[in-house]
């Protein structure tokens, strides 16, 4: 018995000891299958993601030969052309086979924004350009409007001179009215950092000039983001003297491409010499008329001072030293989708006539 029950125990050990080893050796297997599945999904969804990243950059080179086209042929450049025609865009894209993703394409005049480095007269860069202070109270009182409580009172005339600190640089440090700041504001702050004292090279700089949040930039107000309607772009070269020298310089006139601007630019265009109302009621009827189509095509011509005659909007006043019709420079957005997955590559272009420079370059 004794014997017999040693063998037995020893039979059970050796099982035990197998089972365990075979348990081990499943969960080996186990780990193994899963991590090699989870090395196959990744590299699927860095071959898909690939392949819609593809997809979004034919779409800035498709953005970029519209542009390049309608340059060739010259004129004013609006809402009415090739490239801002978001239903011939599209209809373009549906003749197109992909390989992987369906492609959204939106291409914007950045001279039809606000050009926020133009508030400041550069290339002297100490105060205010006149125009554009007039330009920048109306266009914040239609896309921020104030409450009546006393706590907002002067909230968009202390975003203006904060402004205009920002980018100024040859006043001396000198904050612009009781609400601006400069250095002495910003250096004191929890995370300090200096005053940018020249001009914006990106709007996501924004962000760090008092007044201004990214709630403020991201909220819509009659449908638009104030972000939307803003551009860092703009500059031009001119010629000035230093030291008795003429140099290269560059200033910013902030004119504004009356023919592609949006609603909210052209309500800030309007003089103050109009109440709120007549300015909304101009802007709409501009808005309106510029886009109006029949079957076959656009009823209007956006040559000349169109904006002076359209139905509504006669002899409004528009300063025409604020606006123009041509632009330079475009924003194209590319959005290639697959189901859950997406790609989207932004691009901002300058042109000279069918020549296309990129200036910045951005895949999200």
């Amino acid at each position: 018995m004794g014997k017999g029950g040693s063998v037995s125990n020893q039979r059970g050990v050796v099982l035990l000891a197998t089972l365990a080893m075979m348990l081990a050796l499943f969960v080996l297997v186990s780990e193994v299958s899963r991590h090699s599945r989870r090395e196959l999904m990744t590299a699927g969804n860095a071959a898909i993601t690939s392949e819609l990243r593809a997809t979004a950059v034919s779409g800035i080179h498709i953005g970029m030969a519209f542009l390049a086209q309608d340059g060739k042929e010259g004129g004013v450049d609006s809402v009415q052309d090739a490239w801002a025609d978001e239903e011939m865009l599209k209809a373009f894209i549906s003749s197109l086979d992909f390989e992987r993703g369906t492609l959204d394409l939106l291409v914007t005049d950045e001279l039809g924004k606000v050009q926020v480095n133009a508030l400041v007269t550069y290339p002297d860069g100490k105060q205010f350009n006149a125009d554009q202070k007039e330009f920048w109270d109306r266009f914040f009182n239609f896309v921020n409007k104030s409450d009546e409580d006393l706590e907002s009172l002067g909230e968009n005339a202390g975003i203006i001179n904060a402004m205009k600190d920002w980018l100024d640089y040859g006043d001396g440090d000198a904050s612009t009215g009781l609400s601006g700041a400069e250095d002495d504001y910003y250096l004191n702050l929890e995370k300090p950092y200096p005053c940018g004292n020249g001009p914006l090279h990106h709007l996501d700089e924004l962000v760090r000039v008092k007044g201004i949040d990214e709630e403020l930039l991201t909220r819509e107000e009659y449908g638009y983001r104030l972000l939307d309607l803003l551009t860092v772009y703009g500059a031009e070269t001119v010629q000035a003297k230093d030291d008795g020298e003429t140099v290269r310089t560059f200033t910013f006139p902030g004119r504004i491409n009356i023919n592609t601007a949006d609603l909210p630019v052209l309500f800030a265009l309007m003089p103050d010499s109009l109440s709120d109302m007549d300015k909304e009621m101009a802007a709409t009827s501009m808005f309106e008329y510029r886009a109006e189509k029949s079957e076959g095509g656009y009823l209007h011509s956006l040559d000349g001072e169109w904006y002076n005659t359209c139905p509504g909007c006669e002899n409004n006043g528009i300063k025409k030293e604020m606006l123009r019709t041509d632009s330079t420079v475009f924003s194209i957005t590319a959005r290639a989708a697959d189901g859950q997955r997406a790609v989207m590559v932004q691009a901002v272009v300058t042109r000279d006539g069918e020549k296309l420079t990129v200036l910045s370059w951005r895949e999200v």
